[in-house]
């Protein structure tokens, strides 16, 4: 089987076809230098994404990409074409089993170890020979895994310098191994005697640069990937035409004044309307969002939650405080309401719910466990966070009226069909990994190969609709006297807006 041959099995893109990653910059619907839109690109980086939870690098080795190096928790481990076939299988084994990690003494230790920091960070990076003597470098983070203490992270919602604390350490543990990440199949063919991706990087100051970086995430993975190009971009002195990125579901990473222009990243987010997790993390996103007005042949196709009588009760019930997410801060407020009321539970009752799903297995974790002192530790660092990210301490009738709220509906419902429903609303409009049924597809996968024509641009920032933050925006730069030209808020009202680049049609 020939490398143009190997097809991706989510999405049907070739894995080798790298060329729609190095289309020449074309302006945006906001008059703005970008990388152009392009939907190989875009599947190819979904297609990434979701192999990244698996580590399922095989395929694309197949299709041409070298030099693989998996990293989890700050270890290296190394793929190289021609390699024996028991060494490379050991290793994939080592590394998978090192992400599923399901005996609890290991949970246990496992989250031990990240009380000081954040150290879960997990990626893969390989690179692809392009035309003209060029070569694409993927980086890819791997969002959220199965581990509960992978959770940790995301909670860490404090900043550090304007950027999410959590997604910061992560991003600074990748970088520390930049040094350690060689590439020698592509050092030999330039005749180098080493290269490393701090090797690489530094190349990429240089408008001229035979590199391009090109990233991907999924969920805390596009977070990261964030974070990561802003450091390299900002701190590393990168040039941002050497840089493309295409994230998916991703949270917002910054505070509101951590940089002046967020939207001139040369990254692109994927975002589901039913998705709650973009909403969350910090205030802002860096760079386009391009968001999916959700509708039922999305959900029909690809949220595989129970559609008996009781659980679509459920469902309703819940979603009301799920449309009050809106951004960090009100997602903050709906998590310690939810912890607020835990702390009238026995911790027998509180470990069965937790324990809901494969997603966060801590009933045996948490059995024996000061729980309700861990939930009254959660509840001050998530109110830390809210001041954090907003400036202001938490309004306590805000906290108050949310209680109430959801007690209300949890008195009808039940701690556990509540959590149920909860998680199924969280769950299903965020997934992009393949089903192992084979009876739904995944929600971004869906978007990417049904739904690129309705994806609908906007500046996401605190949870304002993309039309009313444009339109505060364009205020914004005219009072400051500021060239930026932004388009009419009517264009995104009426239809989606995009100019998408296609590598087989050219239009």
């Amino acid at each position: 089987m020939t490398q143009s041959r190997i097809y991706g099995p989510a999405t049907g893109v070739p894995l080798g076809q790298v060329e729609p990653l190095l289309l020449p910059w074309a302006k945006d619907p906001w008059d703005r230098l970008r990388p152009p839109l392009s939907v190989e690109a875009m599947r190819l980086s979904a297609e990434l994404a979701g192999a990244t939870y698996r580590m399922a690098v095989e395929p694309w080795m197949r299709a041409g990409w070298q030099d693989v190096t998996i990293h989890v928790d700050g270890e290296l481990t190394s793929l190289q074409e021609g390699e024996h076939w028991l060494s490379a299988r050991w290793k994939k084994y080592r590394v998978r089993s090192r992400i599923r990690q399901n005996n609890p003494v290991s949970q246990v230790l496992g989250a031990l170890r990240q009380r000081s920091g954040s150290s879960t960070g997990k990626a893969v990076v390989m690179i692809h020979p392009a035309s003209h003597g060029r070569y694409v470098v993927a980086v890819s983070f791997m969002g959220t895994g199965t581990r509960f203490y992978d959770w940790f992270s995301n909670f860490r919602m404090t900043t550090l310098d304007g950027v999410h604390k959590g997604f910061h350490q992560l991003t600074r543990q990748f970088e520390q191994n930049e040094e350690r990440i060689e590439f020698p199949s592509t050092a030999r063919e330039l005749g180098l005697e080493k290269l490393t991706l701090a090797h690489i990087l530094r190349d990429m100051k240089s408008p001229n640069s035979r590199f391009l970086l090109w990233l991907s995430g999924h969920s805390q993975g596009g977070a990261v990937m964030q974070v990561y190009a802003h450091r390299k971009i900002m701190e590393d002195g990168v040039l941002p035409v050497n840089v493309v990125g295409y994230g998916f579901a991703s949270p917002s990473v910054m505070t509101g004044d951590a940089v002046a222009q967020p939207e001139a990243y040369p990254l692109f987010h994927v975002h589901n309307s039913d998705d709650l997790f973009p909403r969350c993390g910090a205030a802002v996103h860096l760079g386009m969002c391009l968001t999916y007005p959700s509708d039922e042949g999305l959900r029909r196709s690809c949220y595989n939650w129970p559609r008996d009588e009781e659980s679509v009760k459920a469902r309703l019930a819940v979603r009301p405080i799920i449309r009050q997410m809106k951004d960090t801060p009100s997602c903050i407020v709906q998590v310690l309401a939810y912890l607020k009321i835990l702390e009238g539970y026995s911790v027998q009752e509180i470990a069965q719910v937790l324990g809901i799903g494969d997603t966060l297995p801590l009933e045996h974790v948490l059995e024996g466990a000061d729980v309700k002192g861990l939930v009254q530790h959660i509840s001050r660092r998530a109110a830390g966070a809210y001041r954090s990210i907003t400036g202001a301490p938490l309004k306590e009738t805000a906290a108050q009226e949310a209680v109430q709220r959801m007690q209300m509906v949890m008195d009808e419902l039940g701690l556990r069909r509540f959590t149920e429903a909860l998680v199924q609303l969280m769950r299903c409009p965020h997934s992009i990994s393949a089903r192992r049924d084979g009876r739904f597809c995944s929600a971004y996968v869906y978007i990417v190969r049904c739904g690129v024509t309705q994806l609908i641009p906007g500046i996401w920032q605190s949870g304002q609709p993309p039309v009313k933050l444009i339109a505060k925006r364009r205020a914004q730069e005219e009072a400051r006297g500021a060239a930026l030209r932004l388009p009419a808020c009517r264009m995104l009202r009426k239809k989606p807006y995009l100019r998408v680049r296609t590598l087989t049609t050219g239009k």
